[in-house]
C-alpha cells in the first residue's frame, strides 16, 4: 500500500499498519525508530541511518496529521491480510 502526502508518494505502508489506523501506524514507526536509535553505534552506515531516521520521522508526522485512512485503503488491507492467511 502507498502512503502519499498530497499527490507526492512518500513510501509504502503495510496492510497491518493501515488496519491499526493512522495513530497505530505512527506508533509502530516510532517503535521502529526507537530500535534503530538503540542500534545506533553498531556497525557503520551512520549517514544512511540518519537519512532513514529522517524519512521515518516524517512519515510518523504525516500519519499523526491523518484523521483516518480511506474506506478503499482499509478494504484493500483486509483483503491482503486475508490472502496471507
Amino acid at each position: 500500500m502507498r502512503l502519499f502526502h498530497g499527490e507526492i508518494l512518500d513510501g509504502d505502508i503495510c496492510p497491518d499498519c493501515v488496519l491499526t489506523g493512522p495513530a497505530g501506524a505512527a506508533a509502530k514507526i516510532r517503535a521502529r525508530l526507537t530500535a534503530l536509535r538503540e542500534e545506533g553505534g553498531e556497525g557503520g552506515g551512520e549517514r544512511k541511518r540518519a537519512s532513514l531516521v529522517r524519512r521515518m520521522e516524517r512519515r510518523a508526522r504525516l500519519l499523526d496529521g491523518t484523521p483516518s485512512f480511506s474506506l478503499g485503503a482499509r478494504q484493500a488491507a483486509v483483503r491482503e491480510t486475508r490472502e496471507r492467511r
